[in-house]
């Protein structure tokens, strides 16, 4: 526990630090998003053991961080479709050592965790995403900060409250062949937590910027749909880890696991924040 603790601490530690320098320069905010999603592609290529394989694994772990960079611009579509064909090309040049199973595997899933992160980008950074590098960003229109806490802490919270709450009420499994400790009384606990805590985080912000105005239906929405999503996200990466015969997806976090351990349930998420963002004014 002494652990995860320490590792917790560090880890909020260091998004704060992010979201200090992003709120001026969201250029930050999108480099760390690249990096962390290069990370998660190079974990599941390990939990398959083709991160040895560096015609595979270099071009997946390069198209995770460069999706997520290169979304807020005009040449999105680029490295999705470099990556596409670089990957056949390979599996059909070395498809004696390379499983075409394997290779559906690598394209499928390090490009939803690539579109999922690049679409944390967009919602996070905005259109003008790489203009701090040409001096032309208005931070005073994004609050980074703001949409950097709204996609992570739903899901994280709400995963929290489910787990108290299946501790202290829980008596009906989940799933109890994926995950024997998910309830479903924890599931509703989870999203109560959410949508409370959406609701928080706009007061909160009214409250820490006097001049913003925050519209409570979207976040209601969010609030409610990401903390169930959020679990078949979670439930699905449990799903390829039982596969694989592995417990965690990485190290890289003491007590935690890796970097996928903890944004299995994003995934999912930061899409539907994106989608809700074009929609609605959520924040002005």
């Amino acid at each position: 526990m002494a652990v995860r603790i320490i590792s917790s601490a560090v880890g909020i530690a260091l998004c704060i630090g992010i979201m200090f320098f992003g709120e001026n320069n969201p250029v930050v905010v999108n480099i760390a998003i690249s990096l962390v999603t290069a990370l998660m592609c190079g974990e599941l290529l390990s939990a398959k053991g083709l991160h040895k394989n560096l015609k595979v694994s270099i071009p997946a772990i390069a198209f995770g961080f460069a999706m997520p960079f290169l979304s807020t611009t005009d040449y999105v579509f680029i490295p999705l479709y470099v990556f596409a064909v670089v990957l056949f090309v390979v599996s059909v040049l070395c498809h004696r050592t390379i499983k075409s199973e394997d290779t559906l595997f690598v394209f499928g899933g390090v490009t939803l965790i690539s579109l999922s992160m690049a679409s944390f980008t967009n919602v996070v950074c905005g259109p003008n995403g790489l203009a701090p590098l040409f001096g032309e960003c208005n931070p005073a229109t994004i609050y980074p900060t703001f949409w950097v806490i709204f996609v992570l802490a739903i899901p994280w919270l709400s995963d929290t409250g489910a787990y108290f709450t299946g501790m202290l009420l829980g008596k009906h499994k989940l799933c109890p062949e994926i995950s024997p400790k998910k309830t479903v009384e924890g599931a509703i606990g989870g999203t109560i937590c959410g949508m409370l805590c959406s609701v928080a985080i706009g007061f909160i912000f009214m409250w820490a910027y006097d001049s913003v105005t925050i519209n409570f239906v979207p976040l209601i929405i969010v609030g409610i749909i990401n903390p169930i999503i959020s679990i078949f996200g979670d439930l699905t990466f449990s799903i390829i880890k039982r596969a694989c015969g592995i417990k965690d997806y990485g190290s890289i976090m003491p007590g935690h696991g890796g970097m996928l351990d903890r944004f299995d349930s994003i995934i999912l998420c930061a899409p539907l924040v994106y989608l809700i963002s074009q929609y609605f004014t959520v924040i002005s």
